[in-house]
């Protein structure tokens, strides 16, 4: 075992421990907060008033940092659920059509259904990454899984009822379907991942860099379809109102810090260092600016060279960089978002493993791995800028050496894109 996969094996230990500790120190009012609002909102659409899941928005107040107005039909149907602490509904309706199954049941049976879903999507993630990656030791599964549910962005997913991980295993099991040719499958699931939240959106850059017009025309026909089936079930109101009010809101403003869910994106820490020096929408073109140059410069280093084509391997690893990407530049990446980085993470330790990744690589993501521990000494504004750094330096790493290996044919893959 190299000297590099044994510090990072500390550093994991001693992560996991103190996410296992510090779930002790959340507060229990917070607990399931996130899931609540999805419930709601999924009442709602089951009972035919969609238009009331984003009632209580405010166009000039930002809706991650409020709640919800006690006379709003959102709130009073919250509180007809005993949900006392009633959030913003953040997220596109989609979101909300997909959880009216649980509606049929009581808030508390409904969310143990979720958190069962939520644990059988992390066993789905790790048993993706350990094929795709070629992790063929004994118990890998179950060492990865672990891993993944004691990271400590996805105990703290676990702890709101956030969607994260949902997020997390789209996009990986899409990538994965991607690069073993079943490109219509992975087209509906990037693209349903895209349609909860808009963010992961930035996946199509790497394909469009490689020049698979395809797939992007898959991704525009299923895009097409979901946004037809939400118009349908939800009706044309509600999406009036999240598209021309509760994008706009959460698009502008300062953005809010502090506390151990701290905003972990490159945005926030221009509003929190340039705020009085310029005006916000100045800060907004500029992080505007700066995000599109990151992602341009790691489509950049996306490509193939010297006509080499990527093996499917390698284009699974572009992918969850930019995964990993994504989180960083994101509006908001509040601190359980995070857990969408658990399989990059995963990816980057299997590549420490195998000395592909150089020093400079390898101290980076231990220190992005560090500053994932806490939200003392200003690590949550370290955090995003790690993230970029590690995933440009890789990105730039995998395009010296030669294409990784990979156990599926790449004939098989030019076959199935060809078909």
């Amino acid at each position: 075992m190299n000297l590099k996969f044994r510090i990072l094996a500390v550093v994991v230990v001693f992560t996991t421990l103190l996410g296992l500790y510090s779930a002790r120190l959340w507060p229990a009012s917070q607990t399931n907060s996130n899931f609540e609002m999805y419930y709601t909102a999924a009442y709602l659409v089951r009972q035919n008033m969609s238009v009331h899941i984003y009632d209580a928005v405010n166009r000039d107040a930002n809706p991650e940092i409020i709640y919800a107005d006690p006379s709003t039909v959102w709130a009073k149907t919250a509180h007809a659920h005993g949900i006392n602490r009633v959030t913003l509904y953040l997220y596109p309706p989609i979101l909300a059509d997909l959880v009216v199954p649980l509606t049929f049941f009581p808030v508390i049976p409904a969310l143990v259904v979720w958190h069962i879903l939520g644990i059988l999507m992390i066993v789905g993630i790790s048993v993706t990454l350990t094929r795709t990656l070629d992790m063929g030791f004994s118990g890998s599964i179950v060492l990865v899984s672990a891993a993944v549910l004691l990271f400590r962005p996805t105990l703290s997913t676990f702890h709101w009822g956030q969607a994260s991980v949902i997020i997390a295993f789209l996009v990986t099991i899409g990538l994965s379907l991607y690069v073993r040719g079943n490109k219509n499958v992975a087209a509906l699931l990037l693209v349903l991942a895209i349609a909860i939240k808009l963010e992961p959106i930035a996946l199509i850059v790497p394909v469009i860099v490689w020049r698979d017009w395809k797939f992007l025309r898959s991704m525009a026909v299923w895009g097409l379809l979901l946004c037809l089936g939400m118009w349908a079930v939800n009706g044309t109101e509600a999406l009036k109102l999240y598209f021309l009010y509760q994008l706009p809101a959460m698009s502008g403003g300062k953005l809010g810090t502090g506390s151990a869910d701290v905003n972990r994106t490159l945005g926030n820490i221009f509003y929190a260092y340039l705020d009085g020096m310029l005006s916000s929408r100045e800060v907004s073109w500029l992080v505007h600016l700066i995000s599109a140059l990151v992602l341009c410069s790691a489509g950049w280093l996306s490509r193939s060279k010297h006509r080499e084509k990527l093996t499917a391997r390698r284009q699974f690893e572009i992918g969850l960089i930019f995964l990993l990407l994504v989180c960083c530049l994101s509006p908001y990446s509040w601190y359980y978002n995070w857990a969408i980085v658990a399989p990059p993470a995963v990816m980057f330790c299997k590549r420490v493993w195998d000395r592909t990744a150089d020093t400079a690589e390898s101290a980076v993501f231990i220190a992005l791995l560090l500053s994932l521990t806490t939200s003392q000494f200003d690590m949550a504004m370290v955090t995003p800028f790690l993230g970029i750094m590690l995933g440009l330096l890789a990105l730039y790493r995998m395009r010296l050496e030669r294409p990784a290996q990979s156990r599926i044919p790449i004939d098989r893959l030019v076959t199935s894109s060809a078909s």
